[in-house]
């Protein structure tokens, strides 16, 4: 027994990889708890809103896993690495396939909302979040600007097409986005 409570390498690797085959099974605990309320009720919006973003949470956590993973392995393969200066960043290659089948799930769930309440409040931003995850920026800008002529003063909205831009290259319409977010929510 290790008296720190630190795990061996290989069972940090194994604790990852079932968490991550756990993510990929079933998501979440709000995940699973969330697909027996839409079930239950099939007909109502926020229940199918939350599974969409519980599951858009679900990809991202299985993500993030990934690329810890990915990153002990290249560490693991690399130990030169941490000699490197810190401007110097590796890229690490991670399979998210689950992931994107994840966020591919919680857009159908969204898609769903919007076939029961078209006018849902919030369902644009939050599917421009989910596209953005899948680095589909052109569906997120649409998305963003949707929520944003829906209503005019959705902070999030703004501050999310400016990403979105900033993630497209155009640093333009990014800075014009996010200063429009920082004047609907200014910092006290």
């Amino acid at each position: 027994m290790n008296i720190f409570n630190t795990p061996s390498p290989e069972e940090f690797v194994a604790a990852i990889e079932r968490q991550l085959a756990h993510i990929a099974n079933s998501g979440s605990g709000d995940v699973i708890r969330l697909r027996k309320e839409v079930q239950r009720t099939p007909d109502d919006p926020e229940q199918w809103f939350e599974l969409g973003i519980a599951l858009n949470q679900a990809g991202l956590q299985y993500r993030d896993l990934a690329l810890q993973l990915a990153d002990f392995h290249y560490r693991q393969e690399h130990p030169e690495i941490d000699d490197q200066p810190s401007d110097q960043p590796y890229t690490l290659q991670i399979d998210d396939a689950a992931a994107m089948d994840l966020f591919g799930q919680a857009l159908d769930a969204l898609d769903h909302v919007e076939r029961l309440s078209p006018d849902y409040y919030g369902l644009q931003c939050q599917k421009g979040m989910i596209h953005g995850n899948m680095h589909n920026y052109p569906l997120a800008e649409q998305c963003y600007l949707q929520a944003l002529r829906d209503d005019d003063e959705d902070f999030s909205a703004a501050y999310y097409l400016g990403i979105t831009y900033r993630n497209m290259g155009d640093e333009t319409l990014a800075e014009k986005y996010l200063a429009l977010a920082n004047q609907l929510n200014p910092e006290p």
